[in-house]
């Protein structure tokens, strides 16, 4: 009983000890900053570009009050990248014991041999040195020579079929990608290619853009049925068909730290919504984890999974504190969730082993329980029947270190592995990560999607026709003058623009239409054809007093050579279309153009815009308002005031249904448009994609002087032709390239 009370006390003590304070004057570093976190417990570095803090880039508080790695002192050393261990088939130089920021090497190829990949290269910030692989080439086996990436060593020299040859780093280097490759029977290594790195090495948002977003393409774009094989880089094109699961799983464990857990999240969003503004519909699993799984989307959840903005609302809505216990890092057990999802697909769905799956990991790589991760990856792969040679593209597992101290190893361990691709990134920060999903999609290749726009920053110098690059310029030459209009590009052979710009007997040789930039890349056609609507005659009503009508004032300009789509010069979408449907997310085959009406001119108000040239060659964007219900009564009698119109019994008469109207000063003032705009689009932007309504017909006040616009005053209104009342007219004019409802 003594014993026992003794111990209970021993314990007592224990337990009531406090856990001691780390000092934090042994934490300084040389050359660089600290910040400590809010609990005191753990201390980040900082150093300037160019160096890294060592021997770590934190440390932690233990229980006996001190440092983690406290005897070194913390100090921000030069960065260094790898340097060549073995070169094949040529030279390199300069040669030297380290190689810092700014060296430059350079490689040369003996006689015989062909050289692929950068003939010089720099070492960078990163640690990584700039270009690609150099390889010196006899090109004599099977496979081309897999190089060697600078900092390894290789042992094999066969590259004949069934050949292997395997990889080493140096001393203090970690490698990424594939330490043995095979030959294979389609004359392509097997595995990724290896790279060899420091601790402090990171993957730039640009290189993560154009790399992931490729070797992503690569998985999206094995399901089209008429795909052409491009070996080139490219961002993610997302293409219509296919079947793809899309798995993300965010690690949410202590050593991540809310801050990285909520960006990550941010992260899941934008991948989603990017995804979500291409004609292109995955299920979504987002699970979250740390010594517990949480499911936030799963693939039985059919009447969410698909619906991105319901998966990217559940995303938004999980907090970090309903992990209870962050002290575990269960990413085997997340891993095994995928599993169990698949599972139960698997007897669910008969086109199960027709889906692609992606799964996109965002974690620091530390596991503490659970058991090894990669084993849980072995499984996947065995039970999608994936092996050498055999549905590879079904399967692609991308991993993205979060957090400062991450388990390279594990991460690669987990990370699919195949020729030409990567799969595997470690990042400078959450927020770079971010940025480079910001860009991973990249919308100027989808050059066929209706309504697109490359995204653009204030950083960015972006061309004003990649913003708008669905912008027509017209200029129609006839005796006597020079008129100038806008249209949009609706096909590869159509502009649609305003039926006034065109007097009754000009000729299509009259007009010539300017698309793209307004340099030396501009692209000019010649028209075939003018189609104005059938129902526009401006002389129509004088018997009611109006001594010009705009009623249907809509033009086609068939062109006399096709556009080919590029960056700067692609189309517009037209509401009751599949292409429109696309845009808008409506993929049911039931939708009908009324849906469409509904959809984007839905409430009394309803925010559009149209571009504009405020200088010459400089397009500029116009915010308004299309007024509806009680609104637009207000553009009724602004109209009544219109010295042409005093004699007009019933203002109805001049603005029809048909029309659009915006301007005016209530509830707020809306920009007004001037000469040059007419024929241009009027325009619903929905997410990422941009719906025409309208062509600016006309207005009821002119104030602009050239491409100046004044303040805007009182009764000024603009009026549009309504695009989805001449629909009709256009199914029987462009019967070929565009897909249109009921």
């Amino acid at each position: 009983m003594m014993m026992l009370l003794l111990l209970l006390g021993s314990l007592a003590m224990s337990i009531a000890a406090p856990i001691e304070e780390c000092n934090l004057d042994t934490v300084a570093i040389v050359g660089g900053t600290y910040k400590v976190s809010e609990d005191g417990e753990k201390v980040e570095y900082s150093c300037p570009k160019g160096k890294y803090p060592f021997p770590s880039a934190t440390r932690e508080c233990e229980g006996d009050g001190k440092w983690t790695n406290e005897k070194e002192k913390a100090i921000c050393k030069a960065i260094e990248c790898p340097k060549p261990v073995m070169f094949e088939g040529g030279e390199h130089d300069p040669r030297k014991p380290k190689y810092f920021v700014g060296d430059e090497l350079y490689f040369e190829c003996w006689g015989g041999f062909k050289m692929f990949g950068s003939k010089n290269r720099t070492c960078q910030e990163n640690g990584k040195w700039s270009g690609e692989t150099t390889i010196c080439d006899d090109q004599e086996g099977h496979c081309p020579s897999p190089g060697i990436p600078i900092g390894a060593s290789k042992v094999g020299t066969s590259y004949r079929i069934e050949g292997k040859v395997s990889y080493n780093c140096q001393n203090g280097l970690r490698m990424f990608g594939s330490k043995t490759r095979e030959c294979k029977e389609n004359k392509k290594w097997s595995g990724s290619e290896p790279s060899c790195r420091h601790s402090y090495t990171y993957d730039s948002p640009e290189e993560v853009a154009k790399v992931f977003g490729s070797s992503l393409a690569e998985t999206i774009e094995s399901s089209d049925p008429d795909r052409v094989e491009d070996t080139s880089d490219r961002k993610l094109q997302v293409k219509t068909g296919g079947l793809m699961n899309i798995f993300i799983i965010i690690d949410a464990s202590k050593s991540v730290g809310e801050k990285n857990f909520t960006t990550a999240k941010e992260i899941a969003e934008i991948f989603i919504e990017k995804v979500s503004s291409f004609d292109f519909t995955p299920r979504y699993s987002v699970l979250t984890y740390a010594s517990q799984i949480k499911k936030i989307v799963t693939l039985s959840e059919s009447d969410i999974n698909t619906q991105a903005d319901k998966v990217a609302e559940a995303i938004k809505k999980f907090k970090y504190s309903e992990h209870d216990d962050k002290q575990g890092t269960n990413t085997r057990g997340a891993l095994q969730e995928v599993y169990n999802q698949l599972s139960l697909d698997n007897l669910r769905n008969e086109k199960f082993l027709d889906h692609s799956n992606i799964i996109i990991l965002m974690t620091d790589g530390n596991h503490n329980m659970g058991g090894d991760p990669s084993v849980e990856v072995n499984k996947i792969r065995e039970f999608l029947d994936i092996r050498k040679d055999h549905r590879e593209d079904k399967l692609d597992i991308y991993v993205f270190g979060l957090g400062n101290q991450i388990s390279q190893d594990e991460l690669n361990d987990i990370a699919s592995k195949k020729d030409r691709e990567k799969h595997v990134f470690q990042m400078e920060s959450v927020d770079a990560l971010k940025k480079a999903f910001d860009e991973i999609i990249d919308e100027t290749s989808a050059f066929q999607m209706c309504g697109l726009s490359r995204d653009h920053s204030e950083k960015q110098t972006t061309h004003d026709n990649e913003k708008y690059p669905w912008i027509a310029k017209l200029t129609i030459t006839r005796p006597g003058g020079v008129e100038n209009c806008k249209g949009s590009i609706v096909t590869q052979n159509f502009i649609l623009t305003a039926a006034h710009c065109f007097h009754l007997d000009d000729q299509p040789h009259f007009v010539t239409v300017e698309l793209g930039p307004s340099d030396s890349a501009k692209v000019t056609r010649k028209v075939q054809n003018i189609h104005r609507h059938p129902d526009y005659n401006p002389s129509g009503k004088k018997d009611k007093n109006i001594p010009k009508s705009f009623e249907y004032d809509l033009a086609l300009v068939e062109l006399s050579q096709k556009i080919d789509f590029s960056s700067t010069v692609r189309p517009i979408c037209l509401p009751c279309t599949s292409g429109a449907s696309w845009a808008l997310q409506q993929r049911d085959k039931a939708v009908s153009c009324k849906d469409h009406e509904n959809f984007l001119l839905s409430g009394d108000l309803v925010k559009a815009l149209f571009i504009t040239e405020e200088s010459r060659n400089t397009l500029e964007q116009m915010n308004v308002q299309i007024k509806q219900g009680n609104w637009r009564q207000g553009c009724l009698k602004d109209a009544e005031k219109v010295e042409d119109f005093k004699d007009v019994v019933d203002i109805k008469d001049v603005v029809t249904d048909n029309f659009l109207c915006t301007g005016g000063v209530d509830p707020e003032v809306d920009p007004q448009t001037c000469k040059g705009d007419s024929g241009g689009p009027l325009i619903i932007q929905y997410k990422k994609r941009y719906i025409q309504v309208g062509v600016i017909s006309w207005g009821t006040v002119n104030s602009c002087k050239g491409y100046k616009r004044n303040q805007v005053p009182a009764g000024s209104r603009d009026f549009h032709a309504g695009i989805i009342p001449g629909m009709e007219w256009i199914k029987k004019i462009i019967t070929q390239e565009l897909i249109y409802l009921n």
